[in-house]
């Protein structure tokens, strides 16, 4: 009976620490990021598909761009898993 018995043991320290990384990489990425907006302030002028001219402050198209980035950064992973498993359950990934 002691055999069938599950125990669970704490996670070694390395692994409890592997994502750490990802904060550090993440905090680095938002100072960074911090400090080229704020040297960044004038006034820009920006056209959209040749349709809309505009003007904004540079730190509000620098800070647009970045939340695009992040967004594609965040799905493109999540959207590829899927798309792999969908072919694996349809049996077209060998």
């Amino acid at each position: 009976m002691a055999d069938r018995k599950q125990t669970s043991s704490p996670p070694p320290a390395a692994d409890r620490k592997n994502p750490e990384w990802k904060w550090w990489a993440f905090g680095v990425a938002v100072l960074l990021l911090l400090i080229i907006v704020l040297q960044n302030s004038q006034e820009v002028a920006f056209k959209v598909l040749f349709i809309v001219d505009s003007s904004a402050p540079l730190v509000v198209l620098l800070l647009f761009a970045a939340l695009i980035g992040a967004v594609i950064g965040y799905t493109a992973p999540i959207l590829r898993r899927h798309r792999h498993k969908t072919r694996q359950e349809y049996g077209k990934d060998k």
